[in-house]
C-alpha cells in the first residue's frame, strides 16, 4: 500500500504502461453476478495468498540470499528480485481485473501510446482519468479482508528494500570501519572471539580472563558507539512476548466473533447435530456435509471483517522485526 501511495499519478501510470501484462478480458469484476456452474468451479481470492509459514519461509530465504551475498549483487541475488517484482506485477494485474478497472487501465494505455511523447506531463484531461482511477484502485485495496495477495506482496517488497538498503549500508560501514580501527581494536575483537569460542566448547575461563574480555568489550562498545553501531547481544528485544500476547487477543476476538455468528445465523442446532455424527461416524459423507455447510456459513460472515486482515498484518509484522537489527561485520566477516 506504502509503495503505490509513494506513486504519482504518472508513475503508476508509467508503471503499468511498461510493465502491463495482457491477460484478457474475461476475468470475473468485483460485485457482479457470477453463474452457479461457474461459482461452484471457483476459489476464493484468499485461497490464492501466500500463507503466513510460506510468506515468512520466502522473506528467510531472501533475507539469507541477500546477507550472503555480495554488492553490486550476483546473478542469482538478482534473479530472486526481479521474480519478486515479476509475482508483484501479476497480482497487481489480477488485482485491475478483479476490481472491473481492466478496460479503464487499457484505455488509458492506449491514449499515452498515442501521446506524441509519452515523457511530458499529462493533459488535464487524462490527468483527471488517471486520478480517479488511482483513487478507485486504492479506496478498494484498502477494504478489509481484500486483495490479500497483493498486500503482502507490497509488504514483502517494502521490507526486501529496506533489508537491501541495510545491506548496502552495512557494506559501507564495515569497509569504512575496516580502515579506521587500529591494530589494538583489532586485535581486542580477537581476543573477544577467541574468548567466545573458548565458552563455545564447554572450556572454563578464570577470573582474570573474565576481567579483560570485559575491558575490551568496553573499549569495543566505545569505538562502535562512535559509529552508531552496537555489540551483538548487548541489546535485546522482548518481542516474542508482545507478538504472542497480540496474537492471543486477536485469536480470543476471532472465537468471540465466530461465537456470534453461530448465535445469529442459528447454527447451534446444526453443530449439535454435527457432533452426534461425528461421535457414530466422524468419516461419513453426512459428517463432510455437516461440516462444509457450517464452514461456509461461518467463513462467509467473517470474509469482510477486519480481523482478518489484522491478524495478516500481525503475522507479516513479526517477520518485518528481523530487519531491525542494525549489526554490522567488520574486519573478518563476524558480526
Amino acid at each position: 500500500m506504502e509503495e503505490l501511495a509513494r506513486m504519482s499519478t504518472e508513475e503508476l501510470l508509467e508503471h503499468r504502461r511498461l510493465k502491463f501484462r495482457s491477460m484478457g478480458l474475461t476475468g470475473v469484476k468485483e460485485g457482479a453476478e457470477v453463474a452457479p456452474e461457474r461459482k461452484r468451479n471457483m476459489k476464493p481470492s484468499e485461497l490464492n495468498a501466500p500463507k503466513f509459514a510460506d510468506l515468512e519461509s520466502e522473506i528467510e530465504d531472501l533475507k539469507k540470499t541477500i546477507l550472503e551475498a555480495k554488492v553490486p549483487w550476483d546473478p542469482l541475488t538478482s534473479q530472486k528480485l526481479e521474480k519478486l517484482e515479476d509475482d508483484l506485477d501479476q497480482e497487481m494485474t489480477k488485482a485491475f481485473i478483479s476490481m472491473g478497472l481492466i478496460e479503464q487501465i487499457e484505455s488509458l494505455n492506449l491514449e499515452l501510446a498515442k501521446s506524441a511523447n509519452p515523457d511530458q506531463a499529462l493533459n488535464e484531461g487524462l490527468k483527471e482519468k488517471a486520478d480517479k482511477l488511482l483513487h478507485e484502485f486504492k479506496k478498494k485495496l484498502s477494504r478489509p479482508g481484500a486483495y490479500l495477495g497483493l498486500k503482502q506482496k507490497l509488504q514483502k517488497l517494502e521490507m526486501v528494500s529496506k533489508l537491501i538498503e541495510m545491506k548496502e549500508k552495512s557494506e559501507k560501514v564495515k569497509s569504512e570501519l575496516n580502515q579506521k580501527l587500529s591494530s589494538d581494536v583489532k586485535a581486542k575483537m580477537e581476543f573477544l572471539n577467541t574468548a567466545r569460542e573458548k565458552l563455545s566448547e564447554g572450556n572454563e575461563i578464570d577470573e582474570k580472563l573474565v576481567q579483560e574480555v570485559e575491558v575490551a568489550k568496553e573499549k569495543l562498545e566505545e569505538v562502535l558507539k562512535a559509529a552508531n553501531l552496537q555489540l551483538l547481544g548487548t541489546k535485546k528485544l522482548d518481542v516474542d512476548n508482545e507478538f504472542r500476547e497480540e496474537m492471543a487477543k486477536v485469536n480470543k476476538e476471532i472465537k468471540e466473533e465466530i461465537e456470534k455468528v453461530i448465535e445469529e445465523k442459528g447454527l447451534g442446532r446444526k453443530i449439535e447435530e454435527l457432533k452426534e455424527e461425528a461421535t457414530r461416524d466422524s468419516t461419513s459423507e453426512k459428517v463432510k456435509k455437516l461440516e462444509a455447510e457450517v464452514k461456509e456459513v461461518i467463513s462467509d460472515a467473517l470474509k469482510d471483517s477486519p480481523l482478518k486482515e489484522r491478524l495478516e498484518s500481525l503475522r507479516v509484522k513479526r517477520s518485518e522485526e528481523v530487519l531491525e537489527e542494525g549489526n554490522v561485520p567488520v574486519d573478518n566477516g563476524r558480526w
